[in-house]
């Protein structure tokens, strides 16, 4: 038999193998051995390369390592091996920041302003503590940087001091009147970290050290240079699946790239601390223990504020509670170039804590099938007690499962599970609006997306282009091109968001307007190196000929 016919038939015989296994009972070791294996056939994202804890009452249950530290060195990871922890790192400052309110040094109701005198005063009088701390201050996330003009790449590279990062955060624009919504930011925990310094006199590593890892004994969890990152911590990749023609000829399922570096000041007090499954593990039980901070001030730094968020922690986030309304969480990921980890403390006594140095990583399905395991049920024969009216089908099906009545009432019970109002995901208001706009109701369709635009003043780039391309793809013009013209007002740094408006004004027949939209793109494009920047000249050129200007 030749040798493509052979290896067609090991390809076809591994997947019903793997499709077979999938469908028996596995027990929690067994999982994450077939992840280890197979994550990115298993909706994982990538083989789970990385170290994995889960606890159950009290009792570690299992503690692993899977694949290597350095792929080029093919040496193994190890249980107590390093790792990046990105945002986990706000837990540890929302810590410190607690400690100093209980030393009467930091007022939770005072601002930025009373701690940093550098920090413009109009600005910083309506950023308090709580409300940087529960992430309400209005402050963007790391795309209000790049709205300054300062690029991504070069930004990720640069070295800051603590006030030197805090002055350019005072430059930002808010991006919605502070103490009225949840707005993840880490650049609220940056200037937390630096009102830590300003208050104590003390670096951040220091604070790390004398307040929280010495008193609890956490020997390999800190915030270091990158000298001692790069020696001392295992490296970071991102995974790339061979498409089926390559995987045919290879005795691998892809390749591993080792991914962008970023310097330590950039993350800072935000995402740049360094930790083990095992000092995390002991971290968890001292916070909800509350060993190095008052029980009354415990209790305050986990109380849910607006979107469920504490300080530092998550209660019952909304991803997961959806995927599992039973359960009943304090969590939270982090994720840096590289590195992706995740913190889970169920309320029925099951903790799950992996760290992982291969992304992608699809961190709530893994979460939420290993706390299935560690619980003894099977993944396979889990149901929801609580389903969501059908939107991701048609029109007739959602009308069936009972519409927009339904669904209401299905985020209603969810709120109440959760104790804080959860909104539909934006995804979720896609999938909704789809069903409406290729039935051709456009009124309704746009009663969808102005909900959206009620619930979240900043939606998500690529969210809004999917609506504009769907409203486009119907002919609705003057909607496609009306969406498309918000997201070019909230991230007039991207490239993307010009060439679409570019794509609508041409689809219309204005092509001059297009012409202005493919020429921004493209500008900025070549000025950040975008992988789509021959898609995007390709478009310039398009209405260039139109125009008769090539």
């Amino acid at each position: 038999m030749p040798l493509i016919y052979k290896k067609t038939l090991i390809l076809i015989i591994t997947f019903f193998l793997l499709l077979a296994c999938s469908e028996t009972p596995r027990n929690l070791e067994s999982i994450v051995d077939l992840y280890a294996e197979q994550g990115n056939h298993e909706a994982i994202g990538s083989p789970f390369n990385g170290v994995l804890l889960v606890a159950k009452n009290d009792k570690i249950v299992l503690k692993k390592a899977y694949g290597f530290y350095n792929h080029a060195g093919n040496n193994p990871l190890q249980v107590d091996s390093r790792f990046l922890i990105g945002s986990i790192t706000k837990q540890f400052t929302a810590m410190l920041i607690m400690q100093q309110v209980e030393k009467g040094n930091i007022a939770l109701e005072k601002n930025v302003s009373d701690y940093l005198p550098y920090f413009p005063s109009e600005k910083g009088k309506e950023l308090t503590i709580h409300r940087l701390l529960s992430h309400s201050a209005g402050l963007p996330h790391y795309e209000g940087l790049l709205k300054l003009g300062i690029k991504q790449d070069a930004f990720l590279q640069d070295s800051l001091t603590p006030d030197e990062y805090a002055q350019l955060i005072a430059k930002v624009d808010l991006i919605s009147k502070p103490g009225t919504e949840f707005y993840y930011s880490s650049l609220g925990y940056i200037l937390l970290g630096a009102i830590l310094e300003k208050v104590s006199g003390k670096s951040y590593s220091r604070l790390i050290e004398e307040n929280i890892a010495r008193p609890l004994g956490l020997e390999n969890t800190g915030y270091a240079d990158n000298n001692f990152i790069e020696a001392n911590v295992a490296g970071g990749y991102k995974f790339r699946e061979h498409d089926f023609f390559t995987g045919m000829f290879s005795s691998s399922q892809g390749e591993y790239l080792a991914d962008n570096f970023r310097h330590q000041s950039t993350a800072y007090s935000t995402g740049g601390m360094y930790s083990t499954v095992e000092d995390l593990w002991i971290w968890s039980q001292a916070v909800m223990n509350h060993k190095i901070l008052s029980k009354e001030l415990t209790e305050k730094m986990l109380t849910p504020y607006i979107g469920g968020y504490c300080y530092g922690w998550f209660r019952n986030h909304e991803t997961i509670i959806r995927r599992n309304p039973g359960t009943r969480t304090y969590t939270h990921g982090g994720a840096l170039e590289g590195f992706r980890s995740n913190i889970a403390l169920y309320d029925d006594g099951t903790t799950i804590i992996f760290l992982a140095n291969v992304t992608p990583v699809n961190v709530i399905r893994l979460t939420q099938n290993l706390h299935l395991a560690a619980n003894n049920i099977n993944i396979d024969e889990f149901r929801r007690d609580l389903l969501r009216p059908e939107i991701e089908d048609d029109l007739e099906t959602f009308l069936t499962d009972g519409g927009m009545p339904a669904l209401r009432e299905y985020y209603a019970e969810i709120s109440r599970r959760a104790g804080y109002e959860v909104l539909p995901a934006q995804l979720a208001y896609v999938e909704l609006m789809t069903l409406y706009a290729k039935a051709g109701d456009k009124p309704q369709a746009v009663k969808i997306v102005d909900e959206l635009l009620r619930n979240y003043s900043r939606p998500d780039q690529n969210i809004m282009r999917r609506i504009g391309y769907l409203f486009l793809k119907q002919k609705f013009y003057e909607e496609a091109i009306a969406y498309f013209k918000l997201n070019v007002e909230n991230f007039p740094y991207s490239a993307n968001v010009y060439d679409s408006l570019g794509e609508a004004f041409r689809e219309k027949g204005e092509y001059r307007r297009a012409l202005t939209n493919f020429e921004k793109a493209v500008e900025l494009a070549e000025e950040s190196s975008h992988p789509w920047l021959n898609a995007f000249k390709e478009n310039l050129a398009s209405v260039k000929s139109k125009l008769g200007t090539d």
